[in-house]
C-alpha cells in the first residue's frame, strides 16, 4: 500500500515565554528546518475581560476605568509582541515566521488561532502541578490537547527537553482493545518522514491477585498472544515495517519502559476527533504523555 508521507508545513508554536517554553522553542525550530515548515509564533495575554465582557460588568463603571483597561490591554500586547520579536531572532533566524499577540484566553484562541491559520502541528510544552493527573502537564496544555484540530507535540513532562535532532526510533502506542489502522499508517508516515526505525507498542493490564495469580496470569497471556498475533498481521497488511513489543502493565509504564528500551525519540499516540463519541483524547493520553522519556505526538 502506497502512502503520502506525513507532512508539516506550518506548526503554530504558543508561548509564554517560560523557561520550559524556551526550551521548546529550540526544538520547535530545529524541527522546523528539519521538514521545511513555516512557523506562527503565538502569544495569548490572559485578559479577564475579555473572557467575560467589559461591556457587561456586574457593577457600573465609568469610561475613565474602560479606557485604562483599554491602554493597559494595548501596553500588554505591544509588550508581548516585543519578546516574540526576540524570540523570532534568537531561534527562528532564517525561518519562514509570522507573529501574533491575543487577549483572552489562552486555551481558545490557540485552538481557534489553529484552525484560523489551517495549522498542522501544535508544538506546546508540559508545565503543571496540580493535583490531579490531568492537571500535571498544565490545565492549558490539556485544553489544547483535548480541544486541537490538528496534531500536538508535547514535550517531556517531568524531563529536560534536549536539543533536537532528527527522530531516528519512533514508538507507536496501540491500544490492545481497539488497533487504529488510522494511526498506524500515520506512525510509519512519520518514521518515514525521519528516516527512522518504528516500534509498534500494546500494553495488557496486568490485574493478578494472590487469590488467582494463576488464573489471572495465564488470561494475560492468552490476551498478549492474541493481540501480538493480531498486531503482527495487521502491519503486514498495512505494509508497515515495524518491530512489535506486547508487554504487561499499566499503560504509560509500558510505554515509558518501551522508549528506554528502545532509546526512543518520539511517541506517537493517538488524538482522536471531537466527533467521537468517547471524546477526543483516548483513555490514557496524559498517562503516556506524564511518563513518557521523549516527545510525544498526538495525532
Amino acid at each position: 500500500m502506497t502512502q503520502p508521507l506525513f507532512s508539516v508545513q506550518h506548526i503554530l508554536f504558543p508561548t509564554d515565554f517560560s523557561k520550559t517554553s524556551e526550551a521548546a522553542a529550540a526544538h520547535t525550530a530545529g524541527l522546523a528546518r528539519a521538514v521545511n515548515a513555516k512557523v506562527s509564533l503565538l502569544n495569548v495575554v490572559p485578559w479577564l475581560p475579555d473572557w467575560y465582557g467589559a461591556s457587561e460588568p456586574y457593577f457600573p463603571v465609568g469610561d475613565d476605568v474602560l479606557r485604562n483597561l483599554e491602554l493597559s490591554k494595548k501596553a500588554a500586547e505591544a509588550s508581548c509582541l516585543s519578546l516574540l520579536e526576540g524570540l523570532q531572532k534568537q531561534y527562528f533566524s532564517g525561518i519562514p515566521c509570522d507573529l501574533q499577540v491575543r487577549t483572552g484566553g489562552v486555551a481558545k484562541l490557540i485552538v481557534e488561532y489553529a484552525q484560523e491559520i489551517q495549522a498542522d502541528l501544535i508544538m506546546i510544552p508540559t508545565r503543571g502541578a496540580g493535583p490531579m493527573r490531568p492537571f500535571l502537564i498544565g490545565s492549558v496544555t490539556a485544553k489544547v490537547l483535548h480541544d486541537a484540530p490538528c496534531a500536538v507535540w508535547t514535550s517531556p513532562h517531568p524531563r529536560e527537553l534536549e536539543a533536537f535532532r532528527p527522530y531516528r526510533q519512533i514508538i507507536c502506542a496501540v491500544d490492545y482493545r481497539a488497533f487504529s489502522r488510522e494511526l498506524l499508517t500515520k506512525a510509519w508516515q512519520v518514521a518515514r518522514l525521519f528516516q527512522s526505525r518504528l516500534s509498534v507498542v500494546s500494553a495488557i493490564p496486568n490485574r493478578i491477585t494472590a487469590s488467582r495469580a494463576a488464573g489471572d496470569h495465564q488470561s494475560i497471556q492468552a490476551q498478549k498472544t492474541e493481540t501480538y498475533s493480531a498486531l503482527k498481521n495487521l502491519l503486514a497488511e498495512l505494509q508497515v515495517n515495524a518491530s512489535l513489543h506486547v508487554l504487561e502493565g499499566m499503560t504509560g509504564e509500558v510505554i515509558q519502559r518501551a522508549a528506554a528500551m528502545e532509546d526512543g525519540d518520539l511517541v506517537v499516540i493517538g488524538h482522536g476527533r471531537l466527533d467521537e463519541p468517547f471524546g477526543h483524547l483516548r483513555t490514557h493520553a496524559f498517562e503516556i504523555i506524564w511518563n513518557s522519556p521523549c516527545p510525544v505526538l498526538s495525532l
